[in-house]
């Protein structure tokens, strides 16, 4: 349902089926003052902007995709925009954009002890050069944060042009919601039913999922970490290659990798391991959101993937599994779209007592974010100045036993990722775990 405006000013539509997963999704750490997803992202510049310049391009990037304003309603049911004042304007640039003058620590270091916020928030620490940005998931995901990053540093380039106006106009530019972008009826039907029982069949029948051993016994959340390694340009371009000759994505050739090297840990360890693959799917929404213009759009989904490990012990056969799982039609999943995201969230919104001891519970995940240059360049020159990308990381709090990874490639090089709860899992661990994961890699694809 579009925006419609209710008083002067105001703006709001309920929530789609997509943001209720994700509020719902965030609720499971809300007693430990946690939210599960809370994207994270850091841009670390060459060079380093003044102030106004931060200030003026923050005010812009609100006046192009003001959504990143919107607030969700107190029964975090209804998105809600309010056309802002000159003062309303300042005051909303002060409660997001804040400034950290005296930390020395590095933002990655200020992840694990920011608490979340229902904003969308910037922080700037001047000393280490770094833009942190941090929003909770159901104001985008990780391909819109990119893209609003990249109309940031493009807006940092060029400098201000003209003064500001909010007249309620720019609510043209607050991107439909998946449901309506892709025109999903709500209307569940015992069609629906059975076509999500059939796509969540993988999980919910057959043997007990299989659980990584090396976990601690905690019961609640500790703090959220990364880890991260990189693969040289010259083996990455590699990598790529003989992927691509053995009729593989990248993605899956790197999946196929991580799944090897956790096998070892994981009970049983002929079981099967279940887990969620996502889909981008913006090119499945109408122009102009299927672009930058749609960057605070929610435009993505999953679906589970059972490999069953006693009959796929090598990298070819599992290989094998995820390209057939990669090719699958997404069409079935859009005529059920709101009876499978609602069972899904019963699924996986189960409280955290309940949801970290359940079989399976310990897994790995992969996102896949792509090329990233193709949409965060390197260098963006404006008129004003040239402003130069020296490190970028995106990643997600993560409050339970999964591990939840990512892939991507910047400047030639591909990045592996590890987010993980140090409640649940020691640093050695994953560090060990991340250097058997490119090792498999390296050694199933060109040695």
């Amino acid at each position: 349902m579009p925006l419609k405006q209710v008083g002067f000013g105001q703006y709001e539509r309920p929530f789609d089926t997509l943001e209720l997963f994700y509020h719902r999704i965030a609720a499971t750490g809300l007693r430990f003052q946690k939210e599960h997803y809370h994207i994270s992202s850091v841009i670390q510049l060459k060079n380093v902007p003044s102030l106004t310049q931060l200030h003026q391009a923050w005010k812009e990037l609100r006046h192009q995709h003001p959504q990143i304003s919107a607030i969700c309603d107190e029964t975090s049911s209804r998105l809600i925009y309010t056309v802002p004042s000159p003062e309303t304007l300042e005051e909303w640039l002060k409660k997001t954009f804040i400034v950290h003058f005296s930390e020395t620590r590095p933002a990655e270091s200020l992840d694990t002890v920011l608490p979340p916020s229902s904003l969308f928030m910037l922080h700037y620490l001047p000393q280490s050069r770094e833009l942190f940005f941090r929003t909770p998931h159901w104001r985008t995901d990780g391909i819109g944060m990119v893209l609003l990053q990249h109309d940031f540093l493009t807006l940092l380039a060029r400098g201000p042009q003209s003064a500001l106006e909010f007249d309620g106009s720019e609510v043209s530019r607050i991107p439909p919601s998946l449901d309506e972008a892709v025109g999903i009826s709500l209307d569940i039907t015992d069609e629906m039913k059975l076509g999500t029982e059939a796509e969540l069949s993988v999980i919910t029948s057959g043997a007990a999922p299989a659980s990584i051993t090396h976990t601690l016994q905690n019961k609640t959340p500790g703090n959220s970490r990364r880890l991260s390694t990189r693969i040289s340009k010259d083996l990455s371009r590699k990598l790529i290659a003989a992927s691509k000759l053995r009729g593989l994505r990248v993605t899956a050739a790197v999946q196929s990798a991580l799944i090897l090297a956790v096998r070892p840990h994981m009970v049983p360890v002929d079981g099967r391991l279940v887990c969620f693959n996502a889909y981008n799917i913006r090119d499945r929404v109408p122009a102009p959101w299927s672009g930058p213009q749609g960057a605070t759009g929610l435009y993505h989904t999953g679906r589970p993937c059972s490999i069953d490990l006693g009959v796929n012990k090598d990298y070819d056969a599992i290989a094998t599994i995820l390209t057939s799982h990669y090719q699958r039609s997404l069409q079935p999943i859009f005529e059920i779209m709101p009876c499978y995201v609602q069972t899904t969230t019963s699924l996986l919104a189960a409280p955290l007592e309940l949801s970290i001891q359940a079989p399976g519970a310990a897994h790995p995940e992969l996102s896949s974010l792509g090329v990233i240059d193709d949409r965060l360049p390197t260098v963006h020159t404006g008129p004003a100045a040239t402003v130069e990308i020296e490190d970028w990381w995106l990643g997600v709090q993560i409050i339970n036993r999964v591990l939840q990874t990512y892939l991507w490639t910047r400047e030639g090089e591909i990045h592996l990722t590890c987010h993980f709860n140090d409640a649940f899992y020691e640093q050695g661990f994953v560090e060990g775990l991340l250097e058997e994961w490119k090792s498999k890699l390296v050694g199933e694809l060109i040695t």
